[in-house]
């Protein structure tokens, strides 16, 4: 049988803060937070980035270069392990399409955002035993989770594709956990560890970046942040 196949979801602020209150993120200010654009790796547009940013998400396309680059980074994991992920909650990604949905299970899974009770909290603790082919398998238990899914893919800024249509763009999640900074992509054999935070998470997640753009020869790509909800975002 062929793996389920979702809408992929628009990169940008909107649908991520459509589809996460819809699930119970609180995205109203002073104790919210909220999904915004970054709008450039130079550090005077960084420091327009509200702080503390509590994760940033990635959009950007998968070339051979890159794959090649993965490729050899899982084998690595699969012969040596990672350390300082093993109670970081990952799904491995099993349906496709679905990659901005993962990228946001695993930024709001592994950070202390405050969401209310309801059915990601619950999936979220039925995953604390779980690995990460079984917390896949939860995922497509979920009606709740395909129905937002569908919807926030539906209600975007451009028409969404069709649905047996592939894309070559991919999403991945990096966040903090234990002061390093952790790279989720649910197309890996495990979190990647990039090391202890030396700068700030914003900043040791640009260095990444400009790695896998320099990979891609690409400048399609698209950077969002996790950060504070303020009045101005109401404005």
């Amino acid at each position: 049988m062929d793996d389920p196949r979702w809408l992929p979801l628009e990169s940008n602020p909107e649908s991520f803060n459509r589809w996460s209150a819809s699930l119970g993120l609180d995205t109203s200010p002073p104790t919210g937070y909220r999904f915004a654009d970054i709008w450039g790796l130079d550090p005077d547009l960084l420091a327009f980035v509200k702080q503390p940013v509590k994760a940033v998400l990635m959009l950007f396309p998968v070339t051979q270069a890159y794959e090649d680059m993965r490729k050899q980074q899982d084998e690595d994991i699969l012969e040596h392990g990672v350390e300082g992920v093993q109670d970081v909650i990952y799904f491995k990604q099993t349906i496709a399409n679905a990659c901005g949905t993962f990228a946001l299970l695993h930024t709001l899974a592994n950070t202390d955002v405050p969401i209310a009770e309801g059915p990601l909290t619950e999936l979220f603790s039925r995953c604390k035993d779980k690995t990460p082919l079984e917390r896949a398998q939860l995922l497509t238990q979920s009606n709740e989770l395909e129905r937002v899914h569908e919807e926030t893919a539906q209600t975007g800024q451009t028409a969404a594709p069709a649905l047996e249509a592939d894309t070559d763009l991919h999403f991945v999640s990096f966040v903090e956990h234990k002061g390093c900074l952790i790279e989720l992509d649910g197309r890996r054999n495990s979190p990647v560890n990039h090391g202890e935070i030396k700068e700030g998470l914003l900043e040791d997640t640009v260095a990444v970046v400009k790695r896998i753009i320099e990979l891609t020869q690409s400048i399609q790509f698209n950077l969002v942040a996790l950060s504070p909800a303020t009045d101005e975002d109401n404005e």
